[in-house]
Parts: C-alpha cells; structure tokens; sequence
C-alpha cells in the first residue's frame, strides 16, 4: 500500500531518556512519528506534542538529524543500565534505511559495556544490523511486535511494516546468530489476534523463540476510531458495536486470549517463557 508521507529534518535536544517502564533504565526514539502506520498504535498521543495534532498518525516522521551528536555526549554522563529502542516509534521503520540513526546509536552504544540494550520492532530491517548486534554478545536482545499471523489482516492494520512471516525468519536469523529473540503479542485485538494463532506459535517455537509477553489494546478516543476504521476496511459488515465493546470493556476476552496462548505456548516448550504486562 502506497502512502503520502510527511518528513522533516529536526534537532533534539536529548536522545538519552528516563523512561518509566521497570524493565528498562533508558530509551531512544530517533523518531518521532511511524511510517508503519499501525492503526492500533498507543504513541498516536505524540501528534499533540510535536506539532502534527492535524496530521494522521503514520503520515508523519520527524528525523531526528542530531541525535548522533547529542548521544555521544550523554552516554559518558550516564551512570548506565538497559536502553530501550524504542519507546514511541519503530527504530527499523523504512527511513532508517536512509538515516541510519538506530544503527549509529547502536555503534556508540557498543563503546560502553556500562549499557545493555533491548530492540523491539515490527521490521525486519534489523537484520542489516546483525554485524553490531554479534559484537555487542550478550548485551542485547531483540524482540519482534506481532499483533497478527494474518498476512490479510495485516495489510489493515499495519500495512506498511514487514510481513509477518519476514518477521518470523528474522527472528530465526537472529537465533541462530546467538541472540536472544522474544516476541510482544500485542495490542491483543479481537478476532484479529486470533486469526492463524496456534500455527503462528508454533513458527516461533521452530526459530527458538523462548520469550512471549502479551498486552492488551490500549482503548482511546482518538485510537480506537482509527482501530475501528481497520476494523471496517478489513471486513465490510462486521459488528463494529461488538468490536467496540471488547476492546473498550473486553477484560474477561482479553484474560481469556491471554490464557489460550499461554496454554498453546507452553504446550510448544514446557521450558518457553509467557508474561502478561496487562
């Protein structure tokens, strides 16, 4: 799908921040905005603070020119701890390719084993990267979003991150280059998650996948209107009255979801781990 984007060159003033998430002690956005367009995505709330509250969320990028500059003078400040790439916007979307940024943060990073770092994307752009992931040894691992093992229903709801089975192989590359890979199922979205499920885990066992932490949707105004909007495109004449009430007040659905995959998953590797950050 073929989509109108709306690019700026910008300078930042911080590229190494706190960030509130316990597993985490630090987080890089060398972006801000998301060419994947991900109607369900939770970061949509940056339009507000960056200038593009008119614009769609996935219309707009933001690059950060200067961020290489700034790291390297904060890194040696900072006490260390593990950095997260990233927090609101994939650091491997399609402009990496021509910015680098994720890659040259990752280079500055390898100079300092007072850090450890922790990718998760939904694009298998990573892959360009494996040279300074295999040095970097056991101070990095690299998960992978998956909201769906659907192609079809991707193609609605993130229609301009990689395909789900580029993912996966991905993720087996990466294993089987020593390092370790874990999966975000997540936003769990009804009749979405569920389609192509059991197979898709047992595609993740294969390429030795071991970790699996799942997550609700996050329900919004603005959000969930454009999760709707997949919702509809993906197939005409569904209830979205229902849809609507399962992703806004759906806490037994989405207990239910957790429980089938972590059953299905354990049941692929008694030894693979399961956790719900919901």
């Amino acid at each position: 799908m073929q989509h109108k984007l709306k690019v700026r060159e910008k300078l930042c003033k911080t590229a190494l921040s706190k960030t509130a998430v316990s597993s985490y002690d630090f987080t890089i956005n060398p972006y801000t905005g998301c060419e994947h367009s991900c109607s369900y995505c939770y970061a949509n709330f940056m339009r507000r603070f960056s200038g593009h509250l008119q614009d769609a969320w996935g219309t707009f990028v933001d690059v950060k020119v200067n961020l290489l500059d700034v790291l390297s003078r904060e890194l040696p400040k900072r006490t260390g701890g593990v950095i997260w790439l990233s927090s609101v916007c994939d650091p491997y979307q399609p402009l990496e390719r021509k910015y680098r940024l994720t890659r040259g943060a990752i280079e500055l990073i390898l100079g300092y084993r007072k850090f450890s770092l922790s990718i998760l994307t939904k694009n298998a752009l990573v892959l360009r990267d494996l040279d300074l992931l295999k040095r970097m040894n056991h101070r990095v691992d690299v998960g992978f979003t998956i909201t769906t093992f659907n192609g079809n229903a991707q193609l609605f709801f993130e229609p301009h991150s990689s395909p789900v089975q580029e993912r996966i192989a991905a993720l087996g590359r990466l294993s089987g280059e020593g390092i370790d890979t874990w999966v975000f199922v997540a936003p769990m979205l009804p009749l979405v998650t569920e389609q192509g499920l059991e197979q898709g885990l047992r595609q993740l066992s294969e390429v030795h996948v071991k970790r699996l932490l799942t997550d609700r949707y996050n329900a919004r105004g603005m959000i969930i209107k454009q999760t709707l909007q997949a919702y509809e495109k993906w197939r005409p004449g569904l209830n979205l009255e229902e849809v609507w009430r399962l992703l806004w007040n759906g806490d037994d659905y989405y207990r239910q979801l957790d429980r089938k995959i972590a059953r299905a998953w354990k049941a692929l590797d008694h030894s693979a781990a399961h956790e719900a950050v919901f």
